[in-house]
């Protein structure tokens, strides 16, 4: 109902947007954002909805403005005076934290670790005492490699490895860092990984 009801459509990907409104059967004006290009186009998109046009903005996957584009341009809305309002939706974060068969009543979510190794050490350094599970996003390239980080900095704790969540081809694996690295080193993985870290003292 929102897409078929806004004037414009904000997407962090064109060809992914285009799928589902054709699925939709809606056609609708796209402007692409990203991480490159975000911040130049903000107040643009801001002011056409000030303007009187109205705008949906939508993420590839999940949930946007959380380690998704958006941030800039929903705070652009907020300095020109725009109302901006949440459509609920998949959440990885969310989703993965519900059945990581962790003690959850607290949990922290941090995102994408520094791609460098020496920065990515450095932020596990800092929740080594952190009582509560944390959550992480990572690319298959960097995943065995952070695993392994975060065995050396925090320890062989208990860990859930996600695959893909809130999509067709999820996977949940589990076990102690040490037996989730031992599991993925025989695969070659693709696509979106979810890692949630038990917290100190467990």
């Amino acid at each position: 109902e929102v897409l078929k009801d806004v004037d414009l459509i904000v997407a962090e990907n064109r060809e992914r947007a285009l799928k589902l409104l054709s699925h939709l059967s809606i056609r609708k004006p796209i402007i692409t954002i990203n991480s490159y290009n975000e911040e130049r186009k903000a107040k643009g998109i801001a002011g056409q909805i000030s303007s009187g046009k109205s705008c949906a903005l939508i993420s590839g996957a999940g949930t946007p403005c959380i380690s998704d584009p958006g941030g800039l341009v929903v705070m652009a809305c907020y300095e020109a005076g725009v109302d901006v309002r949440a459509v609920p939706g998949p959440s990885a974060a969310a989703g993965a934290i519900s059945i990581s068969g962790l003690f959850v009543d607290r949990f922290l979510f941090y995102g994408f670790l520094p791609q460098r190794q020496g920065k990515k050490r450095k932020v596990l350094r800092e929740f080594s005492a952190f009582p509560y599970p944390t959550v992480f996003y990572e690319s298959p390239r960097k995943l065995l490699e952070t695993l392994r980080c975060m065995g050396e900095e925090l320890g062989n704790r208990p860990a859930v490895v996600i695959k893909e969540m809130t999509k067709i081809y999820e996977r949940v694996m589990r076990g102690t860092i040490d037996e989730l690295i031992a599991q993925l080193s025989d695969e070659d993985p693709k696509g979106e990984y979810l890692v949630i870290v038990d917290g100190a003292g467990k």
